[in-house]
């Protein structure tokens, strides 16, 4: 009841950014897509926000060049989630 209308709509509409297709050398971010599975491509890569949590979405064939910069690891089968899952928090405004 005390959420106010930008927060309950970003709550129940979340934004799904897509990242890659983005330009590394811009500063545009891009344009969020409507959270659709349909969005959801294998070779992709998304940022899921919904106000209060954010989610990586790696599609399964989403290019190792990208895999081995976030992760330093070659492909998605190395990547273990309970290691993603214990990721430090870095500073933000909220914590």
């Amino acid at each position: 009841m005390a959420m106010g209308v930008e927060d309950t709509q970003l709550l129940l509409y979340p934004r799904l950014i897509p990242l890659h297709n983005m330009e590394l050398e811009g500063e545009a971010v891009p344009s969020p897509l409507r959270c659709s599975e349909d969005h959801l491509s294998d070779g992709g890569a998304f940022l899921l926000e919904n106000g209060h949590a954010l989610f990586l979405w790696l599609g399964q064939a989403c290019p190792p060049e990208l895999i081995q910069g976030l992760f330093n690891l070659p492909s998605l089968a190395h990547l273990q989630p309970n290691t993603v899952r214990n990721a430090r928090r870095l500073p933000s405004p909220s914590n």
